[in-house]
């Protein structure tokens, strides 16, 4: 590992609140209560890029345009997926104005409801219509659509709501998902996850056990929008997904297997990298998180 790649995880394990944090579902949900109250949507008053406002209904979205990169096609377009349990759009939003400035393109980052505050399912479907009214603007085969954690799931989410949806449209042109959660089907998949727990300094394999509870809110939810072995990838676009050494990174057998269950074995692209973290290449930091985003970069680039 580089020296500086090392400097970045010990910072992480020191700002990070540790294993187990989830445990404790009623304390996570009056924190999560907190950070989202603090976080309600209001235009960005940065001067970092240009920012246009699309929806401005209870989940709004923006479209972030760069005020460094000129040189936009205006048939192709990045959808841009924060992670969290809680509403984080403002302190990933650098995220995708990074992507812009790369790339020159649109880039939609819809402000979603939080899995702390509603249904899971509820999360997914504003998303979902997000997509479809960006395929309304864009040839579907020309949007990429990035997700960072919880957003990298839900980045995946879109090809199974699409292939399950009575009025389906075009599947996007490409899917990167940087850290894509999931919860396991069965207890060999679960061994997966916990290969990888002694290695991973944020999450514990208990923090995953919790968050079906967590992001329920006493109601149904289909495996369908939890698990990956039951999710639908038929058709799926090229999709590449970027894993530390991290709990997180025993779902790639089970993704492995939906893809190759539904015909879309040559599309699933996985990456764990050795001795790094949760999202480690959601930005070029060091030169370990450089060459998995810059790659990342190349693929929308040359979608």
């Amino acid at each position: 590992m580089s020296l500086s790649g090392d400097i970045a995880i010990k910072i992480m394990r020191l700002i990070h609140p540790g294993k187990g944090s989830f445990k404790n579902i009623e304390k996570c949900r009056r924190k999560s209560a907190r950070e989202n109250a603090k976080a309600k949507f209001s235009m960005p008053k940065n001067r970092k890029a240009k920012y246009e406002l699309v929806d401005n209904t209870e989940y709004p979205c923006l479209i972030i345009r760069s005020k460094k990169n000129k040189s936009s096609d205006k048939n192709k377009a990045i959808m841009y997926i924060y992670g969290g349990v809680t509403n984080c759009w403002k302190i990933q939003i650098d995220f995708a104005i990074d992507y812009a400035d790369r790339t020159g393109l649109d880039v939609w980052y819809p402000i979603y409801p939080s899995v702390s505050e509603v249904n899971i399912t509820k999360s997914i479907d504003v998303l979902y219509n997000v997509y479809v009214k960006m395929t309304e603007r864009y040839n579907h085969e020309k949007i990429a659509i990035v997700g960072l954690s919880f957003g990298g799931s839900f980045a995946l989410e879109i090809i199974n709501w699409n292939n399950r949806s009575e009025n389906p449209v075009g599947m996007p042109g490409l899917i990167i998902a940087h850290s894509p959660g999931g919860i396991p089907d069965t207890e060999e998949d679960w061994a997966e996850l916990q290969k990888y727990e002694k290695k991973d300094p944020f999450f514990a394999l208990c923090d995953v056990r919790v968050i079906p509870e967590l992001t329920a809110h006493g109601e149904e939810v289909p495996n369908h929008s939890v698990t990956p072995i039951h999710e639908n990838f038929k058709n799926a676009p090229p999709t590449y997904m970027y894993y530390g050494e991290e709990v997180l990174a025993g779902n790639a057998a089970a993704y492995r297997k939906a893809f190759e269950r539904d015909g879309s074995r040559d599309k699933l692209h996985i990456d764990i990298r050795e001795n790094m973290m949760h999202v480690y290449s959601c930005m070029p930091v060091f030169p370990e998180s450089k060459k998995s985003y810059f790659e990342s970069v190349d693929l929308i680039n040359n979608m």
